[in-house]
């Protein structure tokens, strides 16, 4: 055999090999991975009740149990159930809103009049992004039968960076196995690797974080008023900042009277706040550097640019050719920071830096708002909806209270109850 020809037959005896290894992989996965949807849904095993540290199960909504796919939701059909007008709301933990008695859809389900028998099913997963929104609705939505489909939007953390816009090139492994080569061919085998590997964002969030964070913090929290700031200072110096002076961190976490520990002090009623792990970088990675941060739009679009404006909108443009291709109208609602709460403006008064995210934030709502408002989109800026009323945003976490929630829940259904009637033709 010539050299050519034993090159060609070990490229090809390893092709096999490979391909029979993945496929015999794949088979196995199956025990370890949840089936579809759940898979293409969420990069985390559904379980059937949240495990949360002791301190927190006095509330009882925070241990309301995932359903079979992995979402803060009642148990679906992937066939719509008949008579059914199905709207499937997609976006990240502002729909599955784990810190209010309801998620956004079961909020808008109680809105919307049973005549018209509007199913508002939950698509929501914390700690994705547009692009992840696209994957959802192109791999699962799309079964699922909808009459509409409601995209929400974050300011917050949901654009994607100016090199990560819509592209038909597939990432080798991606955390929706739809967006990756791996998925599209072994989707087991894609989410568990995204699962074992921690390769999701929800994961790195987590990964310096000790098993028994939300117990060690909530024992902080709740120590005498003198030793609240050591012991916060004690876990950041052991997990997340070990360079940084302990006279720095003290400072701190001092500034307005303590407030951003005191402000989970354990209270009655429904709006708890919680001091969380991830907590810490969102405050202390700006608060301890020493780049020039924004203090105005001008100085937002000058440090941060806007092409992180137009990756998302491709995400966005994408899922709404998808959905028009198909007949399927989608409804975009962007959500804004909680800049618009007058009360989430003046806690974070005594940390500007931090604060300064809001501003480059709502400078790439804006723009984006701009944007989608040139197009034939469906399109609603909660914006306006929000702006000024105070008590709508959770202060330490920025997600909607019930207040905020409720102000949203009515805004929504009332646009559902529009699109149902322009229509013309109700529930099929």
């Amino acid at each position: 055999m010539s050299k050519g020809k034993r090159v060609a037959f070990s490229v090809g005896f390893g092709a096999i090999l490979l391909a029979v290894t993945l496929a015999g992989v794949e088979v196995l996965s199956s025990y370890f991975v949840p089936p579809w949807p759940a898979r293409a849904l969420n990069p985390r095993q559904p379980t059937p009740q949240l495990t949360l540290a002791a301190p927190f199960r006095n509330q009882p909504w925070l241990a309301e149990a995932d359903n079979s796919w992995g979402l803060r939701d009642g148990e679906r059909t992937i066939a719509k159930p008949p008579g059914a007008y199905r709207a499937l709301l997609v976006g990240d933990s502002f729909v599955e809103s784990r810190f209010t008695p309801l998620s956004l859809p079961a909020a808008v389900q109680q809105r919307v009049p049973a005549k018209d028998q509007i199913e508002a099913v939950s698509l929501g997963v914390g700690a994705t992004d547009t692009r992840s929104y696209y994957y959802r609705i192109r791999d699962v939505a799309l079964a699922l039968q909808p009459d509409a489909v409601l995209l929400f939007i974050y300011a917050g953390n949901d654009f994607v960076q100016p090199g990560d816009g819509y592209s038909i090139v597939p990432r080798l492994v991606d955390e929706s196995p739809g967006g990756g080569l791996v998925g599209m061919a072994f989707p087991r085998t894609s989410w568990l690797l995204v699962n074992r590997l921690g390769m999701a964002d929800f994961f790195r969030s987590q990964a310096r974080a000790p098993a028994n964070a939300e117990t060690v913090l909530f024992e902080a929290v709740t120590a005498p008023p003198a030793e609240r700031v050591k012991r916060v200072v004690s876990y950041v110096k052991s997990y997340h900042y070990p360079n940084v002076p302990e006279a720095k961190l003290s400072e701190i976490f001092s500034r307005g009277d303590n407030r951003f520990i005191d402000v989970a002090l354990p209270q009655q009623g429904p709006e708890q706040e919680y001091l969380l792990d991830w907590m810490f970088g969102t405050l202390l990675s700006w608060e301890t550097g020493d780049w020039e941060v924004a203090k105005n739009e001008a100085d937002a679009v000058r440090l941060m640019g806007t092409g992180q404006v137009d990756a998302t909108f491709s995400w966005i443009e994408a899922a709404h050719r998808l959905l028009r291709a198909r007949g399927v109208p989608m409804v975009v609602f962007l959500i804004p920071m909680g800049s618009v709460d007058p009360d989430y403006v003046e806690f974070w008064k005594p940390w500007p830096r931090a604060y300064s995210w809001n501003i480059i934030c709502d400078m790439w709502a804006a723009r984006l708002a701009e944007k989608i408002g040139k197009t034939d989109m469906r399109f609603v800026n909660l914006r306006p909806t929000l702006e000024g009323i105070p008590g709508t945003y959770r202060k330490m976490d920025g997600h909607w209270t019930q207040k905020g929630e409720a102000v949203v829940a009515d805004k929504v259904a009332a646009e559902l109850e529009a699109l149902l009637r322009s229509r013309g033709t109700g529930p099929r």
